[in-house]
């Protein structure tokens, strides 16, 4: 029988300095910072931050240097008698409880993590960041930043006008729904058809005319403006759908550049494909839907790892 596998996105990020948003850290050895953290007693790897409990862990038996970040779960799972079919709420002793855990691994430059969730509940990019945060880790507030390909990371921010957005959702596995969290009004109405049509792919495209006779020059730049700043608006909630789901397969948008004293390009700037993931498939057998098998993830987080750290090393500005 062939085996069964689950694919598991890896999601890369940089460790930078929260008020220097566009500077960069001195690498840190974050290995030894989870090393010293292994022995702490619970409630001192505990961070309470948004209703939610966060506990960091660290395993001694694996090598590799690691962080599992636990968030305890609220809600009370049902279990069933298979003898007589009874139902019952699961009981646990008083010195137990569930959670559902995200595995980080840590590069060994540009202060770069890879990051697995065990299951749709597991701690996010934003939950790591406030864990990161509370534990005061370092002596400055940090944050946490998807590593986008170096060659693109500023167009967006370039950009003086906005030809056309193209964004395409797909309908997701039925053990996996997510809810796209939005805070722009383009946002806003995508999250609403995807919840209204889980079953049905969804395409939104937004074009600034070509000239018709009728359409005047102002209102062709009005649309470009208005559509550069929706744009600038939705990339925050694309860079939400990109840590949470896999839904979002399509977010593309052409830009207009003006650079000083040269010549102005249109550009292409694509939000899927610019940002570095990596796909990797996990055994059913070592995932039970709220964590991996701890070996299994560290392994794929390694292997991802290798095999991206050229384009990751020049993304971050940590060239070989």
């Amino acid at each position: 029988m062939a085996a069964r596998n689950r694919d598991r996105t890896v999601h890369f990020y940089e460790i930078a300095n929260a008020k220097e948003p566009n500077s960069r850290m001195e690498h840190s050895d974050w290995g030894a910072r989870m090393q010293r953290l292994r022995d702490l007693p619970i409630p001192q790897r505990t961070v309470e931050s948004a209703g939610e409990t966060l506990i960091g862990a660290v395993d001694p038996n694996q090598p590799d240097p690691h962080l599992l970040l636990a968030k305890v779960r609220k809600d009370v799972p049902q279990q069933i008698n298979y003898d007589d079919g009874s139902f019952s709420y699961l009981q646990l002793a008083a010195n137990q409880g569930l959670v559902d855990v995200t595995t980080v691994y840590f590069l060994s430059f540009g202060n770069v993590v890879a990051t697995m969730g065990g299951g749709i509940s597991a701690p996010r990019v934003q939950a790591i960041q406030r864990w990161f945060n509370g534990m005061h880790l370092t002596s400055e507030e940090i944050r946490l930043r998807p590593v986008v390909d170096a060659r693109s990371r500023d167009k967006l921010a370039r950009a003086t006008a906005v030809e056309k957005l193209t964004i395409r959702v797909q309908p997701e596995a039925h053990d996996s729904p997510s809810a796209l969290r939005s805070s722009s009004d383009i946002g806003s109405a995508i999250s609403r058809i995807h919840e209204e049509y889980p079953d049905m792919t969804i395409t939104l495209t937004l074009e600034v005319p070509k000239k018709p006779k009728w359409y005047s020059v102002r209102r062709r730049s009005r649309g470009h403006r208005q559509l550069l700043d929706s744009t600038s608006a939705l990339a925050s909630d694309i860079g939400d759908w990109l840590d949470n789901t896999d839904a979002v397969d399509v977010a593309r948008a052409e830009a207009h550049i003006e650079e000083w004293n040269q010549q102005a390009t249109d550009e292409k700037i694509d939000f899927v494909a610019e940002r570095l993931t990596a796909k990797c498939r996990v055994p059913l057998e070592s995932t039970d839907g709220h964590s991996i098998d701890l070996h299994v993830a560290l392994t794929e987080l390694a292997r991802v790892a290798r095999e991206h750290e050229r384009t990751l090393r020049a993304a971050v500005g940590a060239d070989i």
